[in-house]
């Protein structure tokens, strides 16, 4: 009898928790729709589900034994199991979502406009954005006049999609199916690719949507058309329909044509697509995203001061044709290059309100306080950022943040979570490598170097470096009397682009002017490394000394992928060579001619410092008109190199 009643509790007891199951996935699917429709974080979600599964081990008890418990009768186990159910919920759920935004999905900036009005927008919070990789479109038959596409559409698409703060596209250049997959299951869900051929004059390009873990076909469409930019902006529409929400609620952004935020010239794109801006703006002189990008690229690598503002001006004088983020991007160039470092500060931190893992706006940040060495606000923006978003770029940089701070337990931990969502990757672990280099943890980091390489060895030109280091470090320690010794300032024997090394505790640190910090690792007396692997490049820097010991000059060894090496040569700047250089800025020559003379006496290794020094006395020895003459009868195009005067100096 007592089986019997026991055995009809069990049926009563599964019949309410059949019910309260359908109850709650009723529950759920409304709470989701009601979230979507009024913009309340989705995480809400999530939260609820593990509420309602957590509870079953409590609930199961209770309505097995609910006539008894509804008398207020529990028994000893009772009082234990309900708190202590109650508990495990409250501590999964706290370390679950503690740090996530469980408010609204949307949020209201404040800005002003170029005539002064003050307004607000709308936007959607960059956490709750769609997040994806946009890869090339492989041409399925092709001419080679139009291969560039292959690598074109996919960076136009992106540009055209970053128009929407609904998403978060990422640019990547990959082309086989296990690297995409390699690469975009690590942040996301979904990634972006296709193909597309040319017959008869028309385009024909689809599209894939894939599941970022298998490559699966999630959804797909081709378009058809004469025009390649008509049909890019097609895509995107597709695109934008898949990844967003259609509740009428939903902020709405301004999506320009890509004729009308880049050029109706498709060679002029062409060139863009090949990075050559110089004659992208050729073909049409009001291409903004040219000149922008061309800006971009001369302050990274510091090639001309003056070619960097005429740039700078271009862009901002044709910003109107840009998306709205990328006027405020002109602006801030523009500020850099006239070294109005406290205004682009300032923009760059407004417009990282409404972008908060933007790249660009990232590295500028990162270059305003590495010019400053504020490495306090350097490394808690990259630990910031990190937090906020796990994204490829910001893996990257806190990667370097934690090696500044010397931090590598917590770097070693990161690690550890991420490689626990993708247990069978074979290139996170990898990560590893410089935290436990830096360490001295020679032991472990041996045993990283060592499993990549045999994983990996198409990675050997990128990896010897550390082969260096290692060998080095095993029988030399890393001392500060070794580091301090590559401190100073050297500059490229190229461009403009300089190079300050600094010790901070233990480590030494680079700073490359408008550039980013980077750790670097003794690998010999003279020898220093950085870099990642996995990245795609990593550095040998081997200084030379003179007879008094001291260096004067670095080689730049960098590894770029097999067998792909590019040398370069900087020279060390000290207080004589700067003083000179600015009295022959300043047209001072008589007492540039001295300052030259005891700069080379201090640095007689400086090849340059005796051309200055003789164009110096070429000057003084030479009377206006003369060297006017000499001037005029060089200037003139040259192929695609020209020669012009300006302010009495002859321009290249």
């Amino acid at each position: 009898m007592k089986t019997l009643t026991n055995k009809k509790k069990w049926v009563k007891t599964f019949q309410f928790f059949a019910a309260y199951l359908v109850a709650a996935w009723t529950f759920l699917q409304f709470v989701d729709w009601a979230l979507n429709r009024y913009n309340i974080s989705p995480y809400w979600v999530d939260l609820l589900l593990w509420i309602f599964i957590g509870i079953i081990p409590s609930l199961l008890i209770y309505l097995f034994h609910q006539e008894r418990i509804n008398k207020l009768i529990l028994k000893k186990r009772e009082k234990i199991i309900f708190p202590l159910n109650i508990l495990l919920i409250m501590v999964i759920t706290y370390f679950g979502f503690g740090n996530s935004d469980l408010g609204a999905t949307t949020k209201s900036i404040e800005y002003t406009t170029e005539a002064g009005e003050k307004r607000s927008a709308l936007i959607t919070k960059e956490e709750f954005r769609k997040g994806f990789y946009v890869f090339p479109f492989k041409p399925k038959k092709v001419d080679s006049s139009k291969q560039w596409l292959q690598f074109g559409i996919n960076r136009l698409l992106v540009e055209d999609l970053r128009q929407n703060k609904n998403l978060s596209p990422e640019l990547a250049n990959l082309t086989s199916t296990p690297e995409k997959v390699r690469e975009a299951r690590i942040f996301y869900d979904y990634y972006v690719d296709g193909e597309f051929e040319i017959l008869d004059s028309t385009y024909i390009a689809t599209t894939f949507i894939r599941e970022s873990k298998t490559a699966r076909i999630s959804k797909q469409q081709t378009f058809k058309g004469a025009d390649v930019l008509d049909i890019i902006d097609d895509i995107t529409v597709f695109i934008t329909d898949n990844f967003t929400s259609k509740e009428l609620n939903t902020p709405q952004y301004l999506d320009l044509d890509v004729k009308e935020f880049a050029s109706s010239s498709l060679k002029a794109i062409e060139y863009l697509i090949r990075y050559d801006y110089t004659n992208a703006v050729k073909e049409d002189e009001t291409f903004a995203l040219g000149y922008l990008l061309n800006g971009k690229h001369n302050l990274t690598f510091n090639v001309s001061k003056y070619e960097e503002r005429q740039l700078a001006d271009k862009a901002y004088q044709y910003r109107s044709r840009l998306p709205l983020q990328k006027r405020g991007e002109a602006l801030i160039l523009k500020n850099l290059a006239y070294d109005e470092f406290d205004n682009a500060e300032q923009l760059v931190k407004l417009q990282l309100e409404v972008d908060p893992s933007d790249d660009t706006y990232n590295k500028i940040l990162y270059n305003i306080y590495g010019r400053t060495k504020n490495l306090s606000a350097y490394t808690q923006h990259a630990y910031d950022a990190w937090a906020n978003k796990k994204n490829q770029p910001n893996a990257y940089i806190v990667l370097e943040a934690g090696l500044i701070r010397e931090d590598y337990d917590y770097l070693l931990q990161q690690i550890d979570l991420a490689t626990l969502t993708q247990p069978n990757d074979e290139y996170i672990f990898h990560l590893k490598l410089r935290p436990f280099l830096h360490k001295r943890d020679l032991k472990e980091a041996q045993k990283i170097h060592d499993k990549f390489k045999l994983l990996h060895p198409d990675f050997d030109n990128l990896t010897k470096v550390y082969d260096t280091a290692i060998a080095y470090l095993k029988n030399n320690k890393s001392t500060v009397e070794k580091l301090k010794r590559f401190e100073g300032l050297y500059r490229s024997n190229n461009t403009e682009q300089t190079y300050t090394y600094w010790l901070e505790n233990n480590t030494l640190l680079q700073y490359v002017s408008n550039q980013i910090i980077h750790a670097y690792l003794l690998a010999g007396n003279n020898k220093i490394v950085s870099g990642t692997p996995i990245r795609g490049r990593t550095w040998l820097k081997e200084f030379v000394d003179d007879d008094n010991g001291e260096f004067y000059m670095e080689k730049q060894y960098q590894y770029t992928g097999r067998d792909d090496t590019g040398i370069s040569i900087s020279w060390k700047i000290d207080s004589t060579i700067l003083k000179a250089e600015r009295y022959l800025g300043s047209k001072q020559y008589d007492s540039a001619k001295i300052a030259y003379e005891k700069a080379i006496v201090a640095n007689p290794e400086h090849y340059f410092l005796k051309d200055a020094l003789a164009h110096i006395n070429y000057l003084l020895n030479t009377d206006t008109e003369t060297l006017q003459s000499q001037l005029n009868a060089v200037t003139g195009k040259y192929g695609p190199r020209r020669f012009f005067i300006e302010d009495g100096r002859l321009f290249y």
